[in-house]
């Protein structure tokens, strides 16, 4: 936001705030004279303003004056302040980016005490360490410390939404209340008190998921030290300050807060019955027309009863009866307890509907969030996300989305039940990863996501070296909640996890990173670190075969970055020295079966191999997509379509199956469908090359010759000119009668090939679109001698119709074996 833009919003905001209620949003629309931005703008801060929230939301806002102005712009660390949120008593909070992560954070400056101060600077930041350890999917989570030009700041989750407010729906209210009390809970079991539970410190996020605000900082900022009856006071307002104390907010304290006495986790747990209280009848427990009748009512008066919905189930009525114990020892014990009697609570409003039914069959999970706030550490969320997706999907009767589908989602601020409706799934896993030294913490929750409901939640936590141990844990939870019933060899393949070397663990997922960048530089650096994995643990098992799909991606025709009898070789043995460690390991299956197909044209391995994967893991999508390859090349197309669609069934928006799916359609001449395809696929991902070349094949078999050019150009400038594209573009030249054009290219490939490797096909097909018949065979023959892949659908692409007389088409198919 512009300085400029900001002094005018504030401006406003404090002429609004002389005008009495009653006039103010007339005062505001006239001033604002139709600037509805600006409007909501100021309307935003008088609304922060009413709900007194917590620092986190600029409560009590505060001019910003030319301090606040003279920070936009400025960089602590790898932040950059990009717009003012507000400020408070405690300091100024501004939205940041965050360059490593290309994520907004919040940023939050301490006052100006702390710099004055260096024992209390030096206490907050162990504080400020403790209370960032907290990794929990429902607590907005402290990222860092940052210093910059002598100010302090505190770097936190930035948490788009809406504060909680009621009345809400019972079971809306109850799946909210829950989320928060597991979120404290897990708060108390490290020791941290909130102090301030209130709505305006909790927000929803625009997905559904709580995320509690502000733990713990009020004692980590300015910890009293000395006890004050607050029963006293007659001017305590919004966020108490107290000699320059926040201690909490009259209607959410606690008796014993509110006479300033000492607390533990138990005036949480009253605050927690403040809120719940109050979502089920959107009143406040406790409230009076002054904050010391608001205290006093806290001191000496009952909640009305009465209010609660008349369909409030009665354990509900007990739990709030037992959480508003004015004695704290007669009080709720502790908020663990709470979970547990809103999920019995949840469970028998669910039991009817899921009565008979044997499980739910669909899941989805989510990118993990990083929690380590630092960008190297990226992969290993990704990473993370992966290994549950791969562990889940050895489930036979789960149906678990790929990869590449839900990693669409990082970042995304959708609604659950959209996300669920986009992947046609039934449950969504959710959750947090955390990599810390050795040791690797995740937080996971599962989500009934047609109704948003909360099914299961659990923090896992283990060392780097127990990990695939962990992984299987999470995995078998999960089916378990959703009831599904492991076969004896599910069963059996997860309790055989063994122990991996750290080391080789952290490059394997590294390998695998970089393995689905599919550039040539990512490629080069996966087989480095999967190489790695195997000098550190040559036992492992999936090293072996990340390593064999890296190589299989690099010698494959459409990326032709190494020489086919270079490449495939290396896949073939990496993927069977896999299956000597692991006869179960569907990965090297599939890429057994791969280069047996696209290399060795020895089908009856291939099919072999491609049906032991998907035997042994149904929902692998390449395994699908490479098998139904070989399925069209045999000409057995309804078995091919069959297997390509199982593949976007388990990767629905998977960019690469969307283009395959659409080449099969070019391929079997049905080219507005191929069109449409590819357009979805695009949709998805625009810069994705694949699509472009066979859009652009598509266009030229439909004789709309200037839209495929259009897209070949397209592809050859994504790539950085490379090769196979630039081949395309040749052909596309040739068929369309611009002759020289297309000769052109030639040279420029033939150039190319004197230096690098350039797949021969190209050449060819490029010879094939201008007629010349004896020097396209010239360069099949050299295309065979390469073994390029692609030569293994030349019965079926178009683009070898006017060749298919000839007697050297039929020997050609011989050689490779096609029927």
């Amino acid at each position: 936001m512009e300085p400029e833009l900001w002094r005018k919003i504030e401006d406003l905001f404090h002429a609004a705030l002389e005008q009495q209620p009653e006039v103010r949003q007339a005062f505001l629309t006239a001033a604002c004279k139709g600037d509805t931005d600006l409007q909501r703008q100021v309307e935003l801060l008088l609304h922060q303003e009413q709900q007194a929230g917590s620092f986190m939301e600029a409560a009590a806002l505060t001019s910003t004056g030319a301090a606040g102005e003279s920070l936009l712009g400025l960089q602590f660390g790898p932040y950059r302040i990009v717009s003012p949120l507000g400020a408070g008593g405690m300091g100024e909070v501004y939205r940041a980016h965050d360059s490593k992560l290309g994520r907004d954070v919040a940023i939050k400056t301490l006052p100006p005490e702390f710099a004055r101060d260096p024992d209390r600077l030096a206490r907050f930041r162990r504080e400020a360490r403790t209370l960032a350890s907290l990794n929990h999917p429902n607590i907005a989570a402290i990222y860092g410390l940052e210093e910059s030009g002598g100010v302090d700041c505190l770097v936190l989750e930035l948490v788009e939404g809406d504060a909680l407010q009621g009345p809400l729906p019972i079971a809306q209210a109850l799946d909210y209340a829950r989320q928060v009390a597991e979120a404290l809970s897990a708060a108390h079991d490290k020791g941290i008190i909130h102090r301030d539970l209130k709505p305006a410190n909790v927000k929803v996020t625009p997905q559904g998921r709580v995320k509690v605000l502000d733990f713990g900082l009020a004692k980590a900022i300015w910890a009293p030290d000395r006890d004050q009856d607050l029963s006293q006071l007659s001017t305590v307002t919004g966020v108490e300050t107290l000699a320059g104390h926040i201690v909490g907010t009259p209607g959410y304290m606690s008796p014993e807060q509110a006479r300033g006495k000492e607390v533990d986790k138990r005036t949480d747990i009253w605050a927690f019955g403040c809120l719940l209280y109050e979502l089920l009848t959107g009143q406040r427990a406790f409230q009076g027309e002054t904050p010391s009748d608001t205290i006093a009512a806290v001191l000496e008066r009952e909640p009305s009863w009465s209010a609660l919905p008349a369909k409030t189930p009665a354990k509900i009525s007990e739990l709030l009866q037992r959480c508003l114990q004015k004695d704290a020892n007669r009080r709720l014990a502790d908020l663990a307890a709470a979970v547990k009697a809103i999920e019995e609570v949840q469970k028998a409003s669910t039991r009817t509907r899921r009565t008979g039914r044997k499980g739910m069959r669909s899941l989805a999970v989510l990118p993990l969030v990083n929690l380590s706030g630092d960008a190297e550490h990226e992969y290993f969320a990704d990473g993370m996300t992966d290994a549950l997706i791969t562990t889940l999907a050895q489930i036979g009767s789960l149906r678990v989305i790929s990869r590449t589908s839900v990693m669409q989602y990082k970042g995304a601020r959708k609604p659950l039940p959209e996300i669920a409706r986009e992947l046609n799934v039934e449950v969504v896993l959710e959750g947090t990863v955390l990599r810390f030294a050795n040791r690797v913490r995740i937080a996971a929750q599962l989500i009934d996501a047609p109704s948003d409901m909360h099914i299961w939640a659990k923090n896992y936590e283990s060392g780097l070296e127990d990990i695939l141990v962990l992984q299987s844990e999470v995995a078998q939870s999960v089916a378990h909640e959703i009831k599904i019933t492991l076969t004896p060899q599910e069963r059996a393949r997860f309790s055989a996890t063994r122990a991996v070397d750290t080391e080789a663990y952290e490059a394997f997922l590294k390998g695998r990173f970089y393995w689905y960048k599919r550039t040539p530089q990512a490629l080069s650096k996966s087989v480095d670190s999967l190489q790695l994995a195997i000098a550190k643990d040559a036992t492992y098992p999936l090293a072996h075969a990340g390593l064999a799909d890296t190589y299989c991606t690099l010698g494959w025709d459409l990326f032709a970055i190494s020489p086919p009898a270079e490449a495939f070789p290396k896949a073939r043995q990496s993927a069977q020295k896999a299956l000597e460690l692991d006869p179960n390991c569907a990965e090297a299956y599939a890429a057994l079966g791969w280069a047996s197909t696209a290399y060795d044209w020895d089908w009856i391995t291939a099919e072999k191999a491609f049906r032991r994967a998907i035997e042994l893991k149904p929902q692998y999508a390449p395994a699908h997509m490479w098998y139904s390859h070989l399925l069209h090349a045999m000409n057995r197309v309804d078995d091919a379509f069959e297997h390509g669609r199982l593949a976007i069934d388990c990767d629905p928006l998977g960019v690469i199956l969307n283009v395959h799916l659409g080449w099969h359609l070019t391929y079997h001449r049905e080219y507005e469908g191929a069109v449409e395809q590819l357009q979805k696929a695009l949709d998805l991902e625009p810069s994705f090359i694949l699509a472009r070349l066979f859009l652009g094949e598509a266009y030229e078999h439909m004789g709309r010759f200037d839209e495929a050019i259009a897209e070949f150009e397209k592809a050859v400038d994504f790539s950085g000119r490379r090769p196979v594209y630039v081949a395309g573009l040749g052909h596309a030249y040739a068929v369309s009668g611009r002759r020289d054009s297309a000769l052109k290219i030639i040279d420029e490939l033939e150039q190319l090939s004197r230096g690098t490797y350039v797949a021969a096909r190209g050449i060819a097909e490029i010879y094939v679109g201008l007629g010349d018949k004896p020097r396209a065979f010239n360069w099949l023959d050299r295309a065979l001698e390469q073994r390029n892949g692609w030569l293994f659908h030349i019965n079926t692409n178009p683009r070898y119709d006017s060749l298919r007389s000839d007697r050297r088409y039929a020997e050609l198919a011989r050689r490779i074996g096609l029927p």
